[in-house]
């Protein structure tokens, strides 16, 4: 049975084929390079994008194996600007079909269009395409494997799932594409992978402002300046404390030059706390609601600097009693991008005891510091 043109099955209108360029452009938006391997995203990558949507090979993850057209390697490596330039549905099914049979069957078609055959690729990039971006994206559940086929099999085992194949509609608006990829990375990537990507698109983009959305707020947001300590403070806000909190509410953000930002005003009323630029105030103050007493939470998001040393906690506890909260009702977090980031390997030792640290690619994990007390006769 071919590969790709699959006896008994029915035609339906093709989909709009795009061009490698701007599948490309679009994968690296999908899986930013500065957070994922670049294969998800290589021209390599963008051509079996190009090539199996050009295919029809596209498929949802619960259709029966033998109504899907499964695509092979080779499928990909022999296709070309010049074929590309074919879009009539009848001339994209002529060459799936001559795909489909073999190498002699692509060229004769092409002879029969005037151009010669002068694939993309060579044969020897049918591993990297197989065992790397194929694989990955199956992982991310972008791509699905015909059940039951070998591992190193050359037939036609591949097809795009739908839902990753609808991100590249040539129709798609920029801002209709990015909401897109951003919903389908929300299905389909874990939190910690999902921030990451968050990470390295605002990196691109820091010309862009950071919008904070704020927890039991009905949709209240805040806006920062651009910049990793925004990332960082958007990550505290919106995953660590929707995770780590009972009934979490904001009840201040503040930024570089003494913008301070208030959260929920009703809140700080009904607490009796009182903020002004004056405050020796930390990157976010945070209530857990949830919490018989109220509990507060202090955080230090680090970009660069300034975590929440002994000398930091003493001065924050020391705002805290002139608002009359109480030691025992104050904990601290200090918040980073990465364990892998300079400031979290060179500043992790300055950590003050009684205090947490969390970062934004782990955001399952905490990091708590604090003096073990031996048990009676442990000594």
């Amino acid at each position: 049975m071919p590969s790709l043109l699959l006896i008994g099955l029915k035609e339906h209108d093709l989909r709009k084929p795009i061009s490698q360029e701007e599948a490309e452009r679009r994968l690296q938006l999908i899986f930013p390079r500065a957070a994922f391997d670049t294969v998800l995203s290589s021209p390599l990558a963008a051509m079996a994008v190009t090539a199996l949507i050009h295919v029809d090979a596209v498929c949802s993850a619960d259709d029966p194996a033998d109504t899907v057209r499964w695509a092979r390697p080779t499928t990909v490596l022999w296709m070309s600007p010049a074929a590309l330039e074919h879009k009539a549905e009848e001339e994209r099914v002529a060459w799936r079909t001559a795909a489909a049979r073999g190498n002699k069957y692509v060229t004769a078609l092409h002879e029969s269009w005037g151009i010669p055959f002068q694939p993309s690729y060579r044969e020897n990039s049918r591993e990297t395409l197989r065992d790397e971006t194929f694989k990955k994206w199956q992982a991310f559940g972008a791509i699905r494997r015909r059940p039951g086929a070998p591992t190193s099999s050359n037939q036609g085992n591949w097809s795009l799932l739908g839902d990753f194949a609808d991100l590249f509609d040539p129709d798609l608006t920029d801002t209709e594409f990015r909401k897109s990829a951003t919903r389908w990375r929300e299905r389909h990537l874990d939190p910690g992978t999902r921030l990451k990507a968050a990470f390295a698109l605002d990196r691109e983009a820091a010309k862009h402002a950071v919008k904070v959305n704020l927890p039991n707020s009905n949709g209240a947001t805040r806006t920062l300046a651009p910049g990793i300590s925004s990332l960082i403070i958007k990550g505290v806000v919106e995953t660590w404390s929707t995770t780590r909190l009972v009934k979490p509410v904001v009840l201040a953000i503040s930024e570089p030059g003494d913008k301070v930002h208030l959260g929920e005003e009703v809140a700080l009323q009904a607490l009796g706390i009182k903020i002004d630029e004056q405050n020796v105030l930390p990157d976010v103050i945070l209530a857990d609601l949830g919490k018989d007493p109220v509990q507060f939470w202090i955080v230090e998001a680090v970009a660069t600097d300034g975590v929440v040393t002994k000398e930091r906690r003493k001065a924050l506890l020391d705002w805290a009693a002139q608002q009359n909260i109480k030691d025992d009702r104050c904990s601290f977090l200090t918040a980073f991008r990465s364990r892998n980031d300079a400031p979290a390997r060179r500043r992790l030792k300055d950590l003050a005891s009684g205090t947490w640290a969390w970062f934004a690619d782990e955001p399952d994990h905490e990091l708590a510091w604090y003096q073990v007390s031996l048990s009676a006769g442990g000594e």
